[in-house]
């Protein structure tokens, strides 16, 4: 007995909008559309001993990709009636407790 498939068609892939934060200072204001993907991107310092990472996050941000000093997300729009800031925080490897904090509003649009 043969079998004969077809390949499925190829769909277009849709492309969606990067929006790109390097370096954020503490409290900044982003307004992004629903749909597009957000990428906030940390510069390396010294020897590389510190990392990043998500404390909070709002609901509206689903996390993609995450590196030691980026993040990616895809904004969706869910919602939310209050602010809830994406926080991050700078940890370094060879010292204890919190270190450097960043709280960002993302208001989607």
């Amino acid at each position: 007995m043969t079998m004969v498939s077809t390949p499925a068609p190829v769909r277009p892939t849709r492309r969606t909008t990067v929006h790109v934060v390097h370096d954020p200072h503490p409290g900044l204001r982003l307004s992004v559309p629903a749909g597009c993907r957000l990428a906030v991107k940390f510069r390396r310092r010294g020897l590389g001993l510190s990392r990043w990472q998500v404390l909070e996050r709002p609901g509206s941000l689903l996390p993609l990709e995450e590196g030691p000093h980026d993040f990616l997300f895809l904004v969706f729009d869910a919602g939310e009636a209050d602010e809830v800031p994406l926080r991050l925080v700078r940890r370094r490897v060879d010292r204890s407790g919190a270190g450097e904090v960043r709280d960002l509003t993302i208001r989607v649009v």
